[in-house]
């Protein structure tokens, strides 16, 4: 809070610079003014928040001042001193809205309690300005939010009040959206580094912000150049280095007034899923992404067999070089987009999870214990689908580890689960399976014997014609291709063995489905 003493007499100037401590009263005090002239050429600069003004000075006096002074500095508190008990000069400060009025021989007692009635006046005003002011940054968020969420076809005129920048004009809007990282990283830093990022920007462009909830939106004109390959480039690269941070900007496309900028702004999020999918490019615009249609959303039937072996293995580091190469396989390819990558990976994640129903005991049974995919990474908190879906595979890997019990009983388990998640290979053999649990082919079928009264021949067979009648729901695979996949070269044997467990031939059976 500042203070201005204005009086022709010295003795007075310097008599009220000494006697108060305005300090400790918690003022600025600023070098006294000779002359009405000088405080009202000063005040524009130096923004006074009270004058002690002597009435009669040469030249301007003080209630001329005093009304001047309000329309440059309209929340100016004015103490008016004078040496006259002068009823007319009484009024006449009032008319000035002069905010007190003391004799030059009051003592310093009073003139203290005089300017503790204007610094709390002051205090209300700057409340009260606060309010507004608050009021004011609440409007202009909820119509900036509208504008970029849903668009506005009426009530242009809030537009030019609130948003100068949005105003009619020959250049085109553009949203910009902009994520900001460092500064270690934790969850308390990035609030406060997006404001720096903001007000850097600010002042740097003349545009519109908005903080989302992890992004930070920015509204500007498309000037001429400026274009992703060059000034939104240089400028984001300027504030890194000075702020010492990472930047991502997805850019939406070019509109011709702030009544289509949810368009772009739509655009912009459509751009941002770029940046978990290639790390090494921080900027992205629709432009670069908008002619994509996407890839394929499902894994293969071999991906879903080469997962199986990956999880059984156990190895954590073979199964994420396997992923790494699948997801690198998608991404190099013209028409991957977020939504067809995320859609591939919860495939892939869903062939994970049917796995372990497949193998996991039915006692201790792994949807019991992890839950699908799409809820498993919200709670987990992943930030990206390579990592969601990696950990998710870690998850399923260890259930069933620890599914398994030690003894006879873990061999079996593992020896179903091994059959299972190979079923479709033509070569699987009882040899096969002892040396995936590394016992003699003889001992394994005793023990394979005893601990599920069927043989492993038997339960080979149940679990390839169970397979088969999968398949069969799918009428462009042929019933003969169907036989050779499972090991079966003869149709007609492959045929009486499913009639037999299923009292109907395979025909028969795709029939009724």
């Amino acid at each position: 809070m500042k203070i201005m003493i204005v009086d022709d007499e010295a003795i007075i100037r310097e008599g009220l610079s000494k006697v108060i401590d305005w300090k400790q009263l918690g003022f600025t005090f600023l070098p006294p003014a000779e002359s009405a002239e000088e405080a009202l050429e000063r005040m524009p600069a130096e923004r006074p928040d009270l004058i002690l003004s002597d009435i009669r000075m040469f030249g301007k006096d003080g209630l001329t001042m005093a009304k001047e002074a309000k329309e440059l500095l309209p929340g100016v508190e004015i103490i008016m001193l004078t040496g006259y008990d002068d009823f007319e000069y009484m009024q006449q400060a009032i008319r000035n809205e002069v905010s007190d009025y003391l004799l030059k021989t009051s003592r310093p007692a009073d003139i203290i309690q005089a300017v503790h009635r204007a610094v709390q006046r002051i205090r209300n005003k700057w409340e009260t300005q606060n309010q507004a002011n608050l009021k004011d940054k609440e409007i202009r968020k909820r119509w900036l939010e509208k504008l970029l969420t849903e668009g506005i076809n009426e009530g242009n005129h809030l537009l030019n009040d609130y948003f100068p920048l949005l105003k009619p004009e020959e250049m085109q809007l553009q949203v910009l959206l902009i994520k900001a990282a460092g500064w270690g990283d934790k969850e308390s830093n990035r609030p406060l580094l997006q404001f720096a990022v903001d007000n850097m920007l600010r002042e740097m462009i003349p545009c519109e912000t908005m903080h989302m909830t992890s992004t930070l939106a920015v509204v500007l004109r498309v000037e001429e150049g400026w274009r992703v390959e060059g000034r939104y480039r240089t400028l984001l690269a300027k504030i890194e280095q000075l702020l010492k941070c990472t930047l991502y900007c997805a850019v939406g496309t070019p509109v011709n007034s702030g009544n289509e900028l949810h368009i772009s702004y739509r655009n912009a999020v459509q751009a941002s899923k770029f940046w978990t999918m290639y790390v090494q490019e921080r900027i992205w615009s629709y432009e670069l992404i908008k002619t994509r249609k996407g890839w394929r959303t499902l894994c293969s039937r071999e991906e879903e067999s080469e997962l199986s072996q990956q999880l059984l293995s156990g190895d954590e580091l073979r199964l994420n070089q396997w992923i790494g190469s699948r997801i690198s396989e998608y991404l190099v390819h013209p028409d991957a987009t977020y939504d067809s990558l995320s859609s591939y990976i919860q495939s892939l994640a869903i062939s994970g999870f049917r796995w372990l129903e497949r193998v996991a005991s039915e006692s201790e049974t792994g949807q019991a214990q992890i839950s699908d995919f799409t809820s498993w990474g919200e709670a987990n908190g992943e930030t990206t689908l390579r990592d969601s879906l990696q950990h998710y595979l870690h998850a399923l890997m260890n259930v069933y580890r620890q599914s398994l019990s030690k003894g006879p009983t873990g061999y079996v388990e593992r020896v179903i689960s091994f059959v299972r998640a190979n079923i479709g290979s033509q070569k699987l053999t009882l040899v096969q399976a002892a040396r995936h649990v590394h016992l003699h082919p003889g001992h394994l079928s005793e023990v394979f014997k005893k601990e599920t009264g069927s043989n492993f021949i038997d339960f080979l067979v149940k679990q390839k014609l169970e397979l088969a009648r999968e398949m069969l729901k799918d009428p462009s695979v042929k019933v003969s291709d169907i036989s050779r996949s499972l090991g079966y070269e003869d149709v007609k044997y492959f045929s009486q063995l499913f009639r037999k467990h299923f009292g109907q031939t395979p025909s028969e059976y795709r029939e009724q489905v």
